[in-house]
């Protein structure tokens, strides 16, 4: 019961690590790897997985104090996950389809994978990968 307690405020939790196959992709391309789950010190039910592609970029805007922003370009569910047991590791494979119009990478624009695990009544553990697209 106490490893549960620690395990919901977010020590010994469940980790997250996204491998994305090819981080260099072109316009409507698929961004194609598995999000890889390391079970923390309690069993852990997971609610579901959240891919979501987002843009950043860099704009002044008057009522902002912050030069760069995001946009969500699209996400993707992976549901019927389970339970993640103490120690276990577990790899679910996604293919994440980009649009043809899909903004390019520059200084000023980036496009980033973001990966949130819902752990009910939990800290969700998230992951960050930079995709490039030429």
């Amino acid at each position: 019961m106490f490893k549960q307690f620690l395990s919901s405020i977010g020590i010994g939790h469940v980790k997250v690590d996204t491998i994305v196959h090819k981080t260099k992709i072109s316009p409507g391309d698929s961004i194609e790897g598995e999000v890889v789950l390391i079970g923390g010190m309690a069993d852990q039910p997971i609610n579901e997985i959240r891919l979501l592609l987002l843009e950043k970029y860099e704009e002044d805007k008057k009522d902002s104090d912050f030069s760069y922003h995001e946009k969500d370009l699209d996400t993707i569910i992976l549901d019927k996950i389970g339970t993640i047991g103490a120690g276990e590791e577990k790899k679910i494979s996604f293919t994440f389809p980009t649009s043809t119009d899909h903004p390019r990478t520059t200084d000023a624009n980036k496009t980033i994978l973001r990966t949130t695990v819902d752990i009910p009544q939990a800290v969700d553990p998230t992951d960050e990968d930079s995709i490039y697209v030429v």
